[in-house]
């Protein structure tokens, strides 16, 4: 990324260099240069310069990356223009981290190039500042016309800065991807979720330790047996009856049908006969097998209850039962939900529908939390599908995604407003969403006016776009913002008595 360079130049109210540090002659007016290239960030504090005459400068040199204090190099201040010899000024250690304390003295009156030179080991960044002017003598540099600071500025210093988790960032158009909003919904995938009713009335019995609501549980392990009511035909012995009677019909059913194949050769029944004979062996086939299952649901006679085992590993969402419990059939006994895979439904609008066609990602915040979670297709989610029907009634079109190890904040029938990244880009100014505080019922932000003061600014906020959001209205391209940190200029706005030097 290359940075257009940004230089700004205000009065010095309320210098930083209010000590030790600041520029050295407190009768003449002060003023200060903010200026960044694509390493590092400038600010400079000066009294005006005289010809003749040696003036301190204060330069706090900052680099961009990670906003911490340049700690190594040595700087030059560099005169040059203005039909004079060039005049160069270095010192070649820094008064504190961050901190460089030039002193020049300019032999020649008139306007100059200014400029400043940092060099560290492998790297040379030129802050080339434009023009100044080098007074003729004290009582012009007094007359002087000077940049008037604006009102309602909020200082917050430089060591201030690099101490904290700091940052700011050039507001400049950004690729974004487009969205739309559509309230959703978290359910089970389509085979990750099984409800175990009871087959018949009965007790439900432990074989152990009774499962508990949260409960991880395997495929195939039991979780309770369930005992069937006396005399509702379910025991043992009466299965085992029903099953030599079944068995007894198929063998029957087996010999009718033979004898039908070898008359219907002879061509002495009709062929719709022996369908007859064929649909009556698979009815007698099929009752036995009922009865077969029936038989190993029931377990065996020491046991005496139908086994009540988990047809899938997962966790147990629901627990309706309770040991010794009488259940009706068709009770709801255990819910058990495989969390691997949870599946986001989203019903998006009509109006909406033809943006969807090929969505590219999902993101939402959960009620009462601050955390935004951000899917991408093949990065913790995949496309499900997109429905082809609208539902008549809420005039909606279903897209669901399949979000991959979910975060367990996540519930089944969690509901809550996402947004449906279409797959479209387009150009738009925003700032990271750490730069953005709610403000009297105002989304603000804070924009630095020079390298210590900085603006309060109400924006209107559009599309969040991952860690960033659009600002539609309230700041320019080019203008830097407090990208982190934001509530501490905040709070040294509220308390600037605190917020002193270093």
């Amino acid at each position: 990324m290359r940075l257009t360079g940004l230089l700004l130049v205000t009065l010095l109210l309320t210098a930083c260099g209010n000590g030790a540090d600041g520029p050295g002659d407190r009768a003449l007016p002060q003023q200060s240069v903010t200026h960044l290239t694509d390493h590092t960030e400038l600010f400079l504090e000066f009294a005006p310069l005289i010809a003749g005459e040696r003036t301190a400068l204060v330069a706090h040199l900052t680099w961009l990356d990670g906003y911490r204090p340049v700690t190594e190099g040595r700087l030059d201040v560099v005169l040059s223009g203005g039909s004079a010899p060039v005049e160069r000024f270095r010192i070649e250690t820094l008064r504190r981290p961050g901190i460089f304390r030039p002193t020049i003295l300019p032999r020649e009156a008139g306007e100059r190039q200014l400029k400043l030179e940092l060099t560290v080991p492998g790297l040379e960044v030129t802050h080339e500042l434009g023009t100044i002017m080098v007074h003729p003598s004290r009582q012009a540099a007094a007359t002087a016309r000077m940049p008037r600071s604006r009102e309602g500025e909020i200082g917050f210093f430089k060591e201030q800065q690099w101490q904290a988790d700091f940052m700011i960032e050039v507001i400049r158009p950004r690729s974004m991807a487009s969205s739309i909003s559509a309230p959703a919904t978290i359910r089970a995938a389509a085979n990750g979720e099984f409800i175990i009713a009871a087959s018949v009335p009965g007790l439900v019995r432990s074989t152990g330790r009774f499962p508990s609501l949260g409960d991880e549980v395997e495929a195939g392990q039991i979780l309770a047996m369930l005992v069937p009511r006396t005399g509702m035909d379910a025991d043992s012995a009466s299965l085992d009856a029903e099953q030599v009677a079944a068995e007894a019909s198929v063998g029957l059913a087996e010999q009718e049908l033979a004898r039908m194949e070898r008359l219907h050769g002879e061509q002495a029944v009709s062929l719709r006969r022996l369908e007859e004979a064929r649909a009556e062996l698979e009815v007698a086939r099929s009752r036995l097998r009922s009865v077969d299952q029936r038989l190993a649901q029931l377990g065996s006679a020491g046991q005496g209850g139908i086994e009540l085992r988990a047809p899938i590993a997962g966790i147990l969402a629901r627990v309706s039962a309770a040991r010794g419990a009488a259940v009706e059939a068709g009770d709801l006994l255990f819910h058990i939900v495989d969390r691997s895979e949870l599946w986001l439904e989203a019903q998006v609008a009509e109006p909406d529908v033809t943006h969807v066609a090929t969505p590219a990602g999902v993101a939402f915040e959960l009620p009462g939390a601050d955390e935004r979670f951000d899917f991408k297709l093949g990065q913790g989610a995949r496309l499900v599908g997109v429905g082809q029907w609208i539902d008549p009634a809420n005039r909606s079109l279903p897209v669901i995604f399949a979000l991959e190890n979910p975060d367990p904040r996540l519930r089944i029938n969690q509901r809550f407003q996402a947004r449906i990244q279409t797959g479209q880009a387009r150009s738009a100014l925003s700032v990271p969403t750490t730069a953005v505080l709610r403000d009297a019922g105002q989304d603000v932000v804070y924009v630095m006016v020079s390298g210590e003061s900085f603006s309060r600014r109400p924006v209107r906020l559009g599309h969040r776009d991952g860690d960033r959001i659009e600002v539609l209205e309230g700041l320019a391209e080019g203008e830097w913002v407090v990208g982190r940190g934001a509530m501490l200029v905040r709070l040294a706005a509220a308390t600037p008595e605190t917020m002193g030097h270093g």
